[in-house]
Formats: C-alpha cells, structure tokens, sequence
C-alpha cells in the first residue's frame, strides 16, 4: 500500500467530434472511429472511478434559471455524513445486500467496482441521513457504476 490520498475529476467527450448524446448536434463519427476513441480507456481504468455521469450541454433555459440550493446548507448535510461514515459504516439491510449480490452476478461489476459502489451506496445514504443502506441507496450507486454512454453507437 501506498500512502496517497487524492481526488480525481476528469472530462471527455463522447465521441471525437464532441456531438454525441447532444439532440442539438449531429455527430459524424463512424462506428470505427468511435470503437478507436473508446478503445483509449480500458475497462481496468473506468473500473477506477467512483461515479461516471453524463453531462449533457446545458440549454440556454437551464443557464439562465435562477440559482439552486446556496452552498451552505449542501455543506452542512456533507459535513453531517462525513461524520457519521467516520464514527462507523452503516448497516445494511437484507434488500440492499440481496441487490448488490444480483448485480454483481449480472453486470461487468469486478471486485473493485463492488467495493467502489457499496461505498457511493453508503454516501448516499449518509448524505440523506438515513441509518442504514436500502435498496434505493445502493441502486442510485449502481447506475453510477455502468457508463452506458461509451458503450456502442
């Protein structure tokens, strides 16, 4: 083991041309050129991040909306979890334990990535202040897991 402690964010494209997945754009890429461009990140290395979210380009209604929940109250309910998943982890229950077992037996879910979404699982129920893990905690994390927009055209 090696003593680091980081956090890493990171962007791509979808696709070479920047246009995929956005409705407002019409990506040119061929199926070629976008198996090559999803090629460059390994399965080993996705397997690696804790959440995979697509991004979409905001719309020009989103950006001029008025603003959302103030820092403030977001940093309070962080700080409130932060405590609570270092005085111990949370229990699970039967539902969540039975789900995690079902999704790793049917999908691309290595050790490593059981391990990462059990985590997010405990944040999310950490972060809505609930005393144990539920199914909705773990299936939010889940579908943080599988990032279905670098699968195929």
């Amino acid at each position: 083991m090696f003593p680091a402690r980081f956090q890493l964010v990171a962007a791509m494209n979808l696709c070479p041309c920047g246009a995929r997945g956005d409705p407002a754009a019409d990506c040119k890429c061929s199926p070629q050129r976008l198996s090559a461009y999803r090629d460059k990140l390994s399965r080993a290395l996705l397997d690696r991040f804790d959440l995979i979210v697509a991004m979409p380009r905001p719309r020009a209604s989103e950006l001029a909306a008025p603003p959302g929940e103030a820092s403030d109250p977001v940093r309070h309910r962080v700080a409130a979890a932060r405590e609570g998943l270092e005085s111990g982890r949370p229990s699970w229950t039967k539902e969540a334990t039975e789900l995690l077992d079902r999704a790793v037996e049917r999908l691309p879910l290595s050790g490593r990535g059981r391990a990462r979404a059990r985590r997010v699982a405990e944040t999310v129920a950490a972060l809505a202040a609930e005393p144990a893990v539920g199914a909705e905690h773990l299936g939010e994390a889940l579908a943080y897991r599988s990032p279905t927009e670098l699968g195929a055209p």
